[in-house]
């Protein structure tokens, strides 16, 4: 093997390295943040899911749902909300964040049969934020993934 193919090779590593360090910086940095938190309502502590936006441009929240059909998201406990929770995913009003801004939606859960579908045994959610750029509201962008089980859920919230 010759020099020259040593330093094409090393050169190819290191021009890939650097091609996934800027798809990184493109997709990732760019983006809200979502997590599971708690909030005290009624002097009752409650799970909800904080989206922050960590950009310099406002983000509006399009829709947010829970994948695996156990919990839904609600914004307060009208019961118009709670119904259509219950009933269809997704059902949050669109709103805007602005750099640095945050909002809380409530994690409530699915009833089945009247029993809560969190009750059946140790489930994986998916909790999903669909989104876009103030700037440039037209153009997809990859959801907001948070990741959980029931089990856990419960242990946060002190049902276990």
């Amino acid at each position: 093997m010759t020099w020259l193919a040593i330093i094409g090779a090393v050169g190819g590593i290191v021009g890939m390295i650097g091609g996934l360090v800027s798809l990184r910086d493109r997709f990732a940095k760019g983006r809200p943040t979502g997590s599971l938190t708690t909030i005290l309502h009624g002097g009752r502590e409650l799970l909800a899911v904080r989206i922050k936006n960590t950009t310099e441009h406002d983000i509006i929240v399009i829709g947010a749902t829970e994948r695996r059909g156990v919990y839904f998201l609600a914004e307060d406990f009208e019961t118009g909300n709670l119904l259509r929770g219950q009933v269809q995913e997704g059902m949050i009003k669109h709103f805007m964040l602005k750099p640095t801004e945050a909002k809380e939606l409530i994690l409530m859960p699915k009833f089945r049969g009247g029993v809560a579908v969190e009750a059946l045994g140790k489930t994986k959610i998916d909790v999903l934020i669909y989104w876009r750029r103030g700037n440039a509201t037209s153009r997809p962008q990859l959801p907001i993934a948070i990741r959980a089980d029931t089990q856990m859920l419960r242990r946060i919230a002190g049902v276990e």
